[in-house]
C-alpha cells in the first residue's frame, strides 16, 4: 500500500509559525526518499505534461519547472489539449493540472488518463482544500491533491515522492474514508435487520453493530479484539466507539460500560462474532 503523506496548511520555509515543524519533517522525509541516480535517469524520459487555464500562472509553473526534471514537454489550457501526449504508447507521464475550477469534469477525466495509460501519473492543483472533492479525486486516481500556494521546493519534492509510487492527500481525507467504510457497513446492516447478530435486538439510538459492540465494551474488549471479532479494521472499531460515546453521552468507554449495564438486557450472544 502506498504511504500517503499530508501537505495541509504547510508555510513557505521562510515562514515563522509552529507549522514550520510540520514543513522541516516533510522536506526531511522527501529528501530521504529522494530517487537514485538510475531513477532520475529514468525520469527524464517520463513526459511532463501541464494544464492550467490562467495564461500567466502557466507559463510561471512551466518556467519554474524548466529549471527540473519535469520540464513540461506539453503546457496547455485544458486536459483535451494535451489528450495526444497522455496515450498508452507514450510510456510514463505526468500530468500536473488545475482542479480548481471544474473539479467534476477534472476528476472524470483525470480517471480517463489513468485507464488510457496505466503509467500515468495525476497531480492535481487547487486553491484551497475540499475534502469532499480531494475524495472525489482519490477515487479518480489522482496520486496528489496539492494547494497552488505550496513552494517550488515542496512542489518539485512532491513530483519526486508521485514518481516513487506515493501518494499525497490532506491527512483529513483518512477520516473521511474512515466513516464511509462505517457507513457502509451501517447500511448492509439495515439492509439485514437483525440477522446481522442472531438473537441481538439494537438499543434504541444504536445500529445492531453499536450495541455489540457496546457489549464489548462491557466485556473489557480492546478495540483489536473487537476488530478481529468482527473482522473490522480497528479504525472502523474507533469511529463505532465514538459514535456509541456521543449517542448515549459517556465520556470514555469506562462510562459506556456502566451505562451498557444498566441499559442493556442480558443476552448469552453478545459477544457472538
Amino acid at each position: 500500500m502506498r504511504n500517503t503523506y499530508d501537505l495541509d496548511n504547510l508555510p513557505h520555509p521562510g515562514a515563522s509559525s509552529a507549522k514550520d515543524v510540520a514543513y522541516s519533517r516533510y522536506m526531511e522525509l522527501a529528501r530521504s526518499v529522494e530517487p537514485s541516480p538510475s531513477e532520475f535517469a529514468a525520469a527524464r524520459a517520463i513526459r511532463t505534461l501541464l494544464v492550467e487555464p490562467n495564461a500567466l500562472l502557466r507559463e510561471g509553473l512551466r518556467r519554474i519547472l524548466s529549471e527540473t526534471l519535469y520540464a513540461p514537454s506539453v503546457a496547455a489550457a485544458s486536459i483535451d489539449e494535451v489528450r495526444a501526449a497522455y496515450g498508452p504508447d507514450n510510456g510514463a507521464v505526468v500530468l500536473i493540472t488545475d482542479a480548481s475550477r471544474d473539479h467534476e469534469e477534472t476528476c472524470r477525466k483525470a480517471k480517463l488518463v489513468k485507464e488510457q495509460n496505466a503509467n500515468a501519473k495525476v497531480v492535481m492543483l487547487v486553491e484551497q482544500y475540499d475534502l469532499t472533492q480531494a475524495l472525489s479525486a482519490f477515487r479518480a486516481g489522482a496520486d496528489a491533491y496539492l494547494k497552488k500556494s505550496i513552494s517550488c521546493e515542496v512542489l518539485v519534492k512532491s513530483l519526486d515522492l508521485v514518481m516513487l509510487g506515493e501518494a499525497i492527500f490532506p491527512g483529513a481525507i483518512l477520516g473521511l474514508l474512515q466513516e464511509e467504510e462505517v457507513r457502509t457497513e451501517r447500511s448492509k446492516e439495515d439492509r439485514s435487520g437483525d440477522e446481522v447478530q442472531e438473537g441481538i435486538t439494537p438499543t434504541k439510538g444504536l445500529s445492531v453493530r453499536e450495541t455489540v459492540i457496546l457489549r464489548c465494551l462491557m466485556d473489557g474488549d480492546s478495540n483489536k479484539i473487537i476488530a478481529r471479532k468482527f473482522d473490522i479494521t480497528e479504525a472502523t472499531v474507533k469511529v463505532h466507539v465514538k459514535a456509541i460515546l456521543r449517542k448515549i453521552q459517556a465520556k470514555n468507554r469506562t462510562q459506556a460500560a456502566i451505562w451498557a449495564a444498566s441499559h442493556l438486557s442480558a443476552n448469552p450472544k453478545s459477544s457472538a462474532s
